[in-house]
């Protein structure tokens, strides 16, 4: 049999900068889109400009900007819920830690 051991107050006291790295996350993404709007495109009409953004399109499509800022965005958000998950785990471990508690009492 394995053991398994958690100290929930430590999971929750840490899950909460899961929290605070996913608005960080979002506050760069907010930043950088704000930067690449100011921009514009960037490679420039001319033929190696255009032969340029067929490999790195600075909008949608496959490799795009859109692309990884949609990455990061979903970054951000998986970083909330994995503190969300964290705190889950915590109460479920120390509800089952009770519940067998509770059992060993009634023997």
């Amino acid at each position: 049999m394995a053991d398994f051991w958690a100290d929930p107050d430590r999971l929750r006291a840490v899950a909460p900068q899961f929290a605070q790295l996913g608005d960080d996350v979002e506050a760069a993404l907010t930043k950088l889109q704000q930067g690449i709007d100011a921009e514009g495109p960037c490679w420039g009409d001319d033929k190696p400009g255009q032969e340029f953004a067929k490999k790195y399109p600075q909008g949608g499509g496959p490799g795009g900007t859109r692309e990884a800022l949609a990455a990061l965005a979903k970054l951000a958000d998986t970083l909330r819920a994995t503190g969300d998950k964290i705190t889950g785990s915590a109460n479920a471990a120390q509800a089952q830690d009770q519940h067998s508690a509770d059992q060993i009492r009634r023997v």
